[in-house]
């Protein structure tokens, strides 16, 4: 378990994943993180058990250090050893705008770097993902680069967000 200002880190559990499968197939959530289709009971499960057993995901579930409620998951995704790098993703239900998510990426930083030896992070936000987008520039992640017309969301087609953190970056002590 990792504590945060406002947020721990614990390992997550499956009735975790069930509440995140309700957020995933919301389609106000869905269109954030680049679901194009809802998620079946089995291939939830399957997902589940991939990253619950995969050597390159550090999953966490993300509690309210307050009230202790789930409010979401962040991940290391695709832990590179070679390059010492890794993808972040995070997902919270409708925790939007108090600081959770910029103290889970700072939480989850602080994790990857100092327990598990990475020297670099990265992530893909939509460009049409506010909260998201304000969280990663909040935590210290960098912007490195725009991918135009990356994706193709709700019928048109949108710019992604290319950014990167590196060791000392996180302003894991700063304030909102």
């Amino acid at each position: 378990m990792y504590e945060g200002r406002l947020v721990r880190l614990r390992p997550l559990e499956w009735a975790d994943a069930e509440r995140y499968r309700e957020w995933v197939n919301d389609a106000s959530l869905a269109s954030l993180v680049d679901r194009f289709r809802p998620v079946t009971l089995d291939e939830h499960r399957r997902w589940y058990e991939s990253v619950t057993t995969s050597e390159s995901v550090v999953m966490f579930a993300v509690d309210d250090r307050e009230s202790g409620s789930f409010l979401g998951c962040v991940w290391l995704y695709g832990v590179d050893l070679r390059h010492l790098r890794a993808e972040v993703r995070i997902l919270l239900g409708k925790t939007v705008g108090k600081g959770r998510g910029t103290d889970a990426l700072r939480t989850l930083a602080n994790v990857a770097f100092e327990r598990q030896g990475l020297q670099k992070l990265w992530a893909e936000v939509l460009d049409t993902n506010a909260p998201a987008l304000a969280a990663f520039e909040k935590a210290g992640f960098r912007k490195e680069g725009l991918l135009q017309s990356d994706r193709f969301v709700d019928g048109a087609r949108r710019d992604v967000v290319r950014f990167g953190l590196r060791p000392g970056e996180s302003g894991a002590s700063a304030s909102d």
